[in-house]
């Protein structure tokens, strides 16, 4: 029941008995309580979508303003913002949906989510390199890591299932732990880059940063330049040629 009704009521009854114009009067009465709605009177901003977006709801004697209110540009933004999420869901599905590791993505909101089941380190690596995840990114569970990212303007979060099992696993058996940008790695083996060159470990620079040799050269890199310029880098855990220990005297 509306809560004004008693009081419209008794303001009813005591003008009834009154001289001249009653109904006038009661009306005014009803007015000046405050128990009349005047539709030229603002109470708020209710807001609703039109082919040219979002603008005020307002009484037909009062024109909609010219220029969109804060409240307008703020929803506008919104929906862009999610528009643009759903277009970057489909670009990722049509990009990486034939990779091992790839088993979804999906909008949440104006966020993109992409899920990864991880089963190999370097496939991880990759990811990272690939999507712009750098170490301060992540965030991990016991079964999952968390790497946050953009892609043009639309904020990533990328799901590795798996990821901190396997990085336990790798961490245990490691002889030479060094870890960078998120990844683990074990410099007692050789690292194979990206286009099929060894690298082998040749201690370290005075900040500590692990020292690399491609083959049998006396140049050496750190770990953070190789990654960067010829990542990601793979364990090489099969032997490698006696030809190729060689040259590195």
């Amino acid at each position: 029941m509306n809560k004004n009704l008693p009081a419209a009521t008794a303001l009813i009854r005591e003008h009834l008995a009154g001289d001249g114009d009653v109904a006038s009067s009661i009306g005014h009465a009803l007015d000046g309580a405050g128990l009349l709605v005047d539709p030229e009177r603002t109470f708020g901003t209710v807001l609703r979508r039109t082919p040219q977006g979002w603008a005020p709801v307002a009484p037909a004697t009062q024109p909609a303003p010219p220029e969109p209110t804060e409240l307008e540009q703020q929803a506008t933004d919104w929906d862009a913002a999610c528009k643009r999420a759903a277009q970057l869901v489909d670009v990722v599905r049509a990009t990486y949906a034939t990779e091992p590791d790839f088993v979804g993505v999906r909008a949440d909101r104006d966020t993109v989510v992409i899920s990864l089941q991880i089963a190999e380190l370097s496939r991880w690596a990759g990811w990272m390199s690939t999507l712009g995840i750098v170490e301060h990114q992540l965030t991990g569970l016991d079964y999952v890591v968390c790497g946050r990212t953009t892609i043009g303007d639309v904020p990533v979060s990328v799901l590795a299932y798996d990821l901190p099992e396997l990085q336990l696993v790798d961490q245990a058996r490691a002889r030479r732990p060094y870890r960078h940008s998120g990844i683990l790695y074990d410099l007692a083996l050789p690292q194979e880059d990206a286009q099929r060159d060894i690298w082998y470990f040749q201690g370290e620079n005075a900040e500590g940063m692990p020292l690399l040799s491609l083959d049998g050269r006396s140049e050496r890199c750190t770990l953070a330049a190789i990654v960067d310029l010829v990542g990601p880098l793979h364990p090489v855990r099969e032997p490698v040629a006696a030809a190729q220990g060689g040259e590195r005297g």
